[in-house]
């Protein structure tokens, strides 16, 4: 798929002339057709990965930088998939799918990325849990990290370092290096505790897991 000029501004989330001096300078892959600068989207989406450089995957060039104190914000009815018929060879693709993006969002892009990350080491972090993310930071169209819970009919051997199969996946987008570190950080405490392992493998309620987030973000009382 052959890109203008504006295009790659909006995907690489950078000005239009600093584009035009990656060109001028020959750091970027680009084609001149006709007088024209033209980029094919693969050529570029590897350029970034290899740059660890954010896109814009979505028509809308909006974002911020969003700490993580809480994850209830971030969930609704809408975070949480249950009974969901994945299978090992596609359960990325199949659970990109179900994804709620924009319209706009490429989804193809994203399977390509989480892919592209699960082929440097699985992100299955034990406790038959995995933590898909793509490699690099994806703006979505949305002004917050995007998270979804995926709950898989048939457990999935997914290789995690303790050889456990996986029975919950925690997709996760965000939207800057920042943002995601922060969220990691964040579910990694909560993934701490045992109660919350043992109610995702129960598949319990979104309304119950909500509760027992709410219950283990509060402060400790002094």
């Amino acid at each position: 798929m052959d890109l203008k000029i504006k295009d790659i501004a909006q995907l690489l989330v950078k000005p239009e002339k600093e584009v035009l001096k990656l060109v001028k300078e020959n750091d970027i892959p680009h084609q001149v057709i006709q007088d024209r600068v033209v980029f094919n989207k693969d050529k570029i989406i590897e350029w970034a990965l290899g740059r660890n450089m954010p896109l814009n995957i979505s028509g809308n060039a909006h974002f911020e930088e969003y700490q993580i104190k809480s994850l209830l914000p971030l969930l609704t009815k809408q975070s949480f998939f249950y009974d969901c018929s994945f299978t090992e060879e596609l359960y990325i693709e199949q659970m990109t799918q179900l994804a709620s993006f924009d319209k706009s969002v490429d989804r193809d892009v994203v399977v390509q990325l989480l892919k592209s990350r699960e082929q440097l080491m699985s992100t299955a972090i034990g406790h038959g849990i995995s933590l898909p993310h793509p490699r690099i930071p994806l703006v979505i169209g949305r002004d917050k990290p995007l998270i979804h819970f995926f709950f898989p009919t048939a457990f999935l051997n997914l290789h995690a370092l303790d050889g456990k199969p996986v029975h919950t996946l925690i997709l996760i987008i965000s939207q800057t290096t920042k943002q995601h570190l922060s969220l990691l950080a964040h579910l990694s405490y909560l993934l701490s505790k045992k109660d919350i392992r043992q109610a995702l493998k129960a598949r319990q309620p979104y309304t119950e897991l909500l509760s027992l987030i709410k219950s283990l973000e509060k402060p400790v009382q002094r």
